[in-house]
C-alpha cells in the first residue's frame, strides 16, 4: 500500500493504483474524457492534469500517473483551471455545435464538462468539421464531426472485444477516427463502442431520436438471452422497452454487451408478441378468456393423467422462481415426465460432470478467468455463443499474457486473437484431442493423480490415444498435443472453456467428461484462479439443472416423451417456454409427436410453429416483464427485474401456473417472488445461502468462487467417429443469434436476416458458387435449399449451418449427431 496527500486528504491506496484513482476513492472528482475504468490508462485529453509537489508542481495526467509514497498532489488551482479550460476551447474550435439535434445530448461528457469549466467563449477560430455521416450499418452511426479524439471506441474494440474496427488516421488537424480504408463500418456491432464515445460521435441508431435520457426510466435487470448473465439496464419510455443502457457501475461484465444484449430487445415490443389466450375450436385457434383456457387445459390434462399420461416441456428463460412453481405444478399434476431443453443438451453437466467432479455446474467465475495464463476453449463457437465470455479471454490474452488453445473444427473469433492456437480437427473427433492430452499427462508425469480414482481404468482406455495415433486420425500434429497439454499443465491458473445448448447435443456428455478427466488430471477443479466452465445457450440453463427441471423418478425425458406421444401412448404435452418444431433436432420426429398426441398446451410468447399446432395457446411474458432471478453459468444468482407491464392479457408464468394448479384444486400461492425464493432455499440447500432481498448489483455466486469437488474420478470415455463423405456439415450458433426468440427482435435481424450455409472458398470455386447462391444440401433422407455464404474459416469439405431460423428447417437434417454426411450441388 501506498500513502500519500490528495487536497489536503491523507489517502491510502493500492500501489498499483494512479493519481485519479486514489482521488476518486477518497470522493475527489478529477474531470476526464478520454479515461474508463474497463480501458487501460491513456491520457490523451488532458482534462485530468494536476499538480504533484515532488514534480516541482509540474502538471502531469492523473489517469496515467502512478502513484508512490508521500506524494503530495493538488488537483485544483487557478493554473490548473485555466488549463483545463484552454483544452476545452482547443476542443470547441471544430466541434459542430448541434447538441439540440444531438441524441447525447443531456449525457454528454463534453457537455458536462464545458458547463462546468463555464466555457461560455472561445479566444480561437477554426473551421467546423465536415465529415459525412456512416450510416452504412443499420445499428451504429458514426459522426465524426463530434468526435474528440479520446480514442476510447478503438481501445474497447481492441482490448476488449478483441476485433479491431476503428483506429486513428492522418496527422495534425486532419486526425480522425477511421475504419480501415475509412470505409463504412462493418463489424461484429456489439456496440462497445457506443457506450464508450463521450459524445455524440457514436450512436446507436435504432434509439436515434427516440428519447432524451432524462425522459427514460431505468430499469437495472439481467440480458434475456444466454447464460453469461449479463447485466444490462432496460431505458423504458411509455411502457416500451425503447434501448438498453450502457451501466458499468453494476453488475458483473463491467458494462459489456454483445449485440444480441445491447440490440436484440426489440422483441418485447414486438407486434406479433400473443395478447390473449387461443383455443382451436372447429379446427381454428380463437381468441379466448383466461377464465375458460385455463379450464380446458386443467380439464385435459387432469384427463391425460387418468389415461396414459401427461408430459410437461419447459425452456431454460423462466425465471428460479417460475421453474420451482412449474416442478411444483408437476406434482401436482401427478406426472413425473418432467424436462427442459430437450433433454440431451444439458447432459454434460448433469451427468458429465456429475460423473466426475461430483456437482452439476462450472466450478470457476467469470473474473477468474481474466487471470488466466493458460485457457482451453473447446470449440470455436464458444464466442459466439457466449461473446462476453469471449471478450473476457481476450482481455486475459492482452492483459495478463495468457496463452489460448482453441480445440475447434473451424476458425472462429477466438482462433483470431493473439497467440492463439487452434488445435483443427476433423469434426467429430475433438474427444480424441482431449484424450491424447490427458495421455501426455500421464506418461509423462504431469498429471496430479493423488486423490484422483479411475486413474489405472483410464491409463487402460487410452493405450490408442497417443499423440502420434490421434494425429494420423485427427490432422493435428503430435507435436501440437504435446505442446498444448504441456502447457495446460504447468500453468499456474488454467481455464477449460464449452458451451452446450441445442445444436450441439452430438458428444456432449463425452466431451464434457473427457474434459473433466483433463481438468482433474490438471489440478483445475477448486483450484483457486482457475476453472472448468461449461456454460448454457440459454440465460438459466444453470437454474433449470439446480431446480431440477429433469425427470423425475421414473418419468420420461424429452426425447422418450416424443417417442411416447407417436407412438400414441402420451396424452398430453405442455410446452412452457419453448419452440421444439423449431429448434429441437430432428424435426420430422417432433412434427410426428406433436400431430399424434391428443391434447397440446402452449405457453409462450409467440404464435410460434410449435404453438401452431396447439390445442391450446398461453400468452406469457418475457424477462423485461417480470420479477425474479437468474442463474449464470458461473453459479452467480442474480435479480431479474420488471422494467414494462406485460402487453394485453399475457402473464408471467409463474402465475399461470398457479391460476392452473387452482383449477386442479391445488393451492400454490405465493406472496411473491421473494417467498419462492425461500422456498427454493428449503428445496436447494446451495440457495438457502442469501434470501431474495440480499441479491445485490453483484449477485450471489453459490458455492464460491473456487467450487470445491464433490469427488474425483477420471471416466473412461471412447473417441468419436469420422463420418465419411465428401462434405460434413455441423450446425451450431451464429453470433448475431441466440435459440429462435432472436429472429423476433430488429437488431440482430437487421444484421442476419436469414439462414444460410457457410462453405469454405476452396469448396465454392469446386461447386463454381458465389455468396448468395442456393445450394441443395442433401442429408439424413432430406434435402434442404441454403443460400451460399463463402468464407475462410471452415476446412475444405466442413459445412457449417446455424440453427436459428424456422423456416430454413434445417433441424430436420440435424438429428443431434456431432457431425452430418451430406451432399452438395448447385
Amino acid at each position: 500500500m501506498v500513502n500519500l496527500t490528495i487536497d489536503g486528504k491523507q489517502v491510502t491506496v493500492s500501489k498499483t493504483a494512479t493519481i485519479y484513482e486514489a482521488a476518486k476513492e477518497v470522493g475527489i472528482s478529477i474531470p476526464v474524457l478520454c479515461y474508463a475504468k474497463k480501458l487501460m490508462p491513456y491520457g490523451a485529453c488532458r482534462f485530468c492534469l494536476v499538480q504533484v509537489e515532488q514534480m516541482k508542481g509540474r502538471l502531469i495526467p492523473a489517469c496515467t500517473t502512478p502513484v508512490s509514497e508521500g506524494m503530495v498532489v493538488t488537483t485544483i488551482s487557478d493554473e490548473i483551471k485555466k488549463v483545463r479550460k484552454t483544452v476545452m476551447e482547443f476542443l470547441l474550435v471544430n466541434h459542430v455545435l448541434d447538441c439540440p439535434v444531438c441524441d447525447k445530448g443531456g449525457e454528454c461528457d463534453l457537455q458536462d464538462l464545458a458547463y462546468e469549466l463555464e466555457s461560455t467563449s472561445n479566444r480561437f477560430e477554426g473551421e467546423k468539421f465536415d465529415l459525412p455521416t456512416d450510416e452504412v450499418n443499420p445499428l451504429i452511426e458514426r459522426n465524426m464531426n463530434r468526435c474528440v479524439l479520446c480514442g476510447r471506441c478503438a481501445r474497447v474494440c481492441d482490448e476488449v472485444v478483441g476485433y479491431g474496427s476503428y483506429s486513428f488516421i492522418n496527422r495534425g488537424f486532419e486526425t480522425k477516427i477511421a475504419t480501415a480504408y475509412d470505409r463504412g463500418l462493418s463489424c461484429e456491432f456489439c456496440g462497445q463502442c457506443v457506450s464508450m464515445c463521450p459524445v455524440g460521435a457514436i450512436l446507436p441508431r435504432p434509439f436515434k431520436f427516440k428519447a432524451r435520457p432524462w425522459q427514460l426510466k431505468e430499469v437495472d435487470s439481467v440480458c434475456g438471452y444466454c447464460g453469461n448473465g449479463c447485466t444490462l439496464t432496460l431505458g423504458v419510455l411509455n411502457n416500451k422497452v425503447e434501448t438498453i443502457r450502457f451501466n458499468d457501475k453494476i453488475g458483473v461484465n463491467d458494462g459489456n454487451l454483445c449485440v444480441r444484449g445491447r440490440f436484440g430487445y426489440s422483441y418485447v415490443n414486438h407486434d406479433e408478441r400473443l395478447t390473449k389466450p387461443l383455443l382451436r375450436k372447429d379446427g381454428e385457434l380463437v381468441e379466448a378468456e383466461w377464465d375458460e383456457a385455463l379450464q380446458v387445459v386443467a380439464d385435459g390434462l387432469a384427463n391425460a393423467q387418468k389415461g396414459q399420461g401427461a408430459g410437461i416441456l419447459s425452456g431454460a428463460r423462466l425465471t428460479n422462481e417460475e421453474l420451482f412453481v412449474l416442478k411444483q405444478f408437476a406434482k401436482t399434476l401427478g406426472t413425473q415426465n418432467l424436462d427442459h431443453s430437450g433433454g440431451e443438451c444439458y447432459k454434460g453437466v448433469t451427468e458429465g460432470l456429475k460423473e466426475t467432479i461430483g456437482i452439476s455446474a462450472s466450478t470457476g467465475t467469470f473474473p477468474q478467468i481474466e487471470k488466466a495464463n493458460v485457457i482451453l476453449a473447446i470449440r470455436s463457437d464458444f464466442y459466439e455463443t457466449h461473446p462476453v465470455v469471449g471478450m473476457v479471454v481476450n482481455q486475459a490474452i492482452r492483459r495478463n499474457e495468457a496463452k489460448l488453445l482453441v480445440l475447434a473444427d473451424k476458425r472462429g473469433k477466438l482462433s483470431k486473437l493473439p497467440g492463439a492456437k487452434t488445435l483443427l480437427t476433423k469434426p467429430g473427433l475433438e474427444l480424441d484431442i482431449l484424450n491424447a492430452m490427458a495421455r501426455v499427462l500421464l506418461d509423462e508425469g504431469l498429471a496430479q493423480t493423488e486423490g484422483v480414482d479411475g486413474i489405472a481404468d483410464l491409463q487402460a482406455a487410452l493405450a490408442n490415444f497417443s499423440p502420434a495415433q490421434v494425429a494420423e486420425r485427427t490432422g493435428v500434429s503430435a507435436e501440437q498435443l504435446q505442446a498444448a497439454a504441456r502447457q495446460l499443465a504447468g500453468a499456474k491458473n488454467s481455464a477449460i472453456l464449452m458451451a452446450y445448448g441445442l445444436p450441439y447435443q452430438g458428444l456432449n456428455k463425452e466431451l464434457a467428461t473427457a474434459a473433466a478427466n483433463l481438468a482433474l488430471l490438471a489440478g483445475i477443479p477448486g483450484r483457486e484462479g482457475s476453472g472448468l466452465y461449461l456454460c448454457g445457450e440459454k440465460a438459466n440453463s444453470q437454474g433449470a439443472i439446480d431446480l431440477g427441471i429433469l425427470p423425475q423418478g421414473n418419468g420420461m425425458g424429452a426425447q422418450a416423451m416424443f417417442t411416447a406421444a407417436a407412438a400414441g401412448q402420451l396424452d398430453a404435452l405442455y410446452v412452457v417456454g419453448e419452440d421444439p418444431l423449431s429448434s429441437y433436432p430432428d424435426r420430422d420426429r417432433i412434427a410426428k409427436a406433436l400431430d399424434k398426441v391428443p391434447f397440446l398446451v402452449v405457453q409462450d410468447l409467440f404464435l410460434s410453429p410449435t404453438a401452431q399446432q396447439a390445442d391450446v395457446v398461453l400468452p406469457a411474458t418475457s424477462f423485461a416483464e417480470k420479477d425474479g432471478t437468474f442463474t449464470n453459468a458461473e453459479r452467480r444468482i442474480q435479480r431479474v427485474r420488471r422494467g414494462i407491464s406485460s402487453p394485453g392479457q399475457a402473464r408471467a408464468d409463474g402465475a399461470i401456473l398457479t391460476a392452473l394448479a387452482g383449477k386442479l384444486g391445488s393451492s400454490l400461492a405465493f406472496t411473491g417472488p421473494a417467498a419462492i425464493f425461500a422456498e427454493i432455499g428449503k428445496a436447494v440447500p446451495a440457495y438457502a445461502t442469501c434470501s431474495f432481498n440480499e441479491i445485490g448489483p453483484q449477485g450471489v455466486v453459490w458455492g464460491g468462487e473456487s467450487l470445491q469437488p464433490a469427488s474425483r474420478k477420471v471416466v473412461a470415455v471412447a473417441g468419436g467417429s469420422e463420418v465419411e463423405g465428401d462434405f460434413r456439415l455441423v450446425t451450431g450458433s451464429a453470433l448475431y443469434h441466440s435459440g429462435t426468440v432472436s429472429t423476433k427482435a430488429k437488431g440482430p435481424m437487421a444484421v442476419l436476416a436469414e439462414p444460410y450455409v457457410e462453405l469454405s472458398r476452396e469448396d465454392a470455386k469446386a461447386l463454381k458458387v458465389a455468396d448468395g447462391d442456393l445450394l441443395k444440401v442433401a442429408g439424413n433422407g432430406v434435402e434442404l435449399k441454403l443460400k451460399a455464404k463463402v468464407g475462410n474459416r471452415l476446412p475444405k469439405g466442413v459445412l457449417f449451418a446455424p440453427y436459428h431460423f424456422a423456416e430454413a428447417q434445417v433441424n430436420r437434417l440435424y438429428k443431434g449427431e456431432a457431425v452430418i454426411a451430406v451432399k452438395v450441388s448447385k
